[in-house]
């Protein structure tokens, strides 16, 4: 009889919930447990909360229906910023960057001078993030705002930053160029500093392999190495430095040397000479180095020069 009796409030218990008509309770670290809602949400309050129960339960479009309605029902109440930017949240959770973008954008117009303006630009930062993968023109777009809005932010010399990457990754290198310059006049100090010292010259390599061979370039691009390497002797990017200067220097020498073969299809040994030995001195080490010193001792040797 004992056991009978204890479950007996245990039966009236499960009864009482399969009378619930709202479905199942759900719970997270932001609400706790809690009904989902129906007709049963009466306030603000409990809409914001079955609303954020719906994004950990990932149903996104049911969200922003439910913070729309808090923003258009209680557009002053201390939840209506809050699920504007949280519409732009469920948004990207949805990779919807385009509505995502717009419902961030809202909150600037709705809530002009807004203390969460610098979270906002954030949260646009991480939107150009994302879609810098598929649509880097549109990702360009979103870095755009956020430089427009607060050049001086501490996301603006990030954004400034993608910007240059954006243009990179769409070998638009004269553009992806001025975008890094744009980046070191504007904000020299900041500590992306070391990493677009270096990306100028690469960025200089891959446009000079566009035009085919523009010598300025290069030179330009191994003298921005060079830089990079005396201003960050321990950077991340030593590597990479070394063996790009390595390779311009490469080129650099056999155009020399191909100067000095002209002069001798010209029949002008002196200057061929000269430009031999300018190879042999500037570019020890170096195939180019290799062939010049040859050619200089066929020289001598057809009693061309002494």
């Amino acid at each position: 009889m004992l056991k009978i009796r204890h479950l007996i409030p245990v039966v009236s218990m499960l009864s009482m919930l399969s009378s619930v008509s709202y479905g199942k309770w759900v719970w997270n670290k932001e609400t706790g447990w809690m009904e989902p809602p129906s007709s049963a949400v009466t306030t603000s309050e409990q809409r914001y909360k079955y609303a954020l129960s719906l994004l950990v339960e990932q149903k996104y479009i049911s969200a922003v229906k439910e913070f729309e309605a808090i923003v258009k029902t209680d557009p002053r109440s201390e939840y209506a910023e809050a699920s504007q930017i949280n519409i732009g949240w469920a948004y990207f959770l949805n990779n919807d960057y385009k509505r995502a973008l717009q419902a961030y954008e809202n909150v600037l117009k709705k809530f002009p001078g807004t203390k969460r303006t610098r979270e906002i630009l954030e949260r646009e930062y991480q939107i150009g993030i994302a879609q810098m993968d598929t649509d880097e023109e549109a990702a360009i777009k979103v870095f755009e705002k956020i430089i427009e809005k607060h050049h001086l932010g501490p996301i603006a010399p990030e954004a400034q930053v993608k910007i240059a990457d954006c243009y990179f990754k769409l070998e638009q290198y004269e553009e992806a160029l001025d975008a890094y310059e744009k980046f070191l006049e504007n904000y020299p100090k900041n500590e992306w500093v070391p990493y677009v010292q270096y990306r100028v010259p690469l960025t200089k390599v891959y446009h000079e392999k566009q035009q085919e061979r523009n010598y300025g370039l290069l030179v330009s691009a191994r003298e921005g190495f060079e830089e990079y390497l005396a201003s960050n002797p321990h950077g991340v990017h030593v590597d990479d430095a070394q063996r790009m200067i390595a390779e311009i220097r490469i080129i650099e020498a056999e155009r020399e040397f191909n100067i000095g073969e002209f002069y001798i299809r010209r029949k002008k040994p002196q200057s061929a000479a000269m430009y031999f030995e300018y190879v042999i001195i500037d570019y020890p080490g170096t195939l180019w180095a290799e062939r010049a010193q040859e050619r200089i001792e066929f020289l001598r040797m057809i009693e061309a020069i002494k």
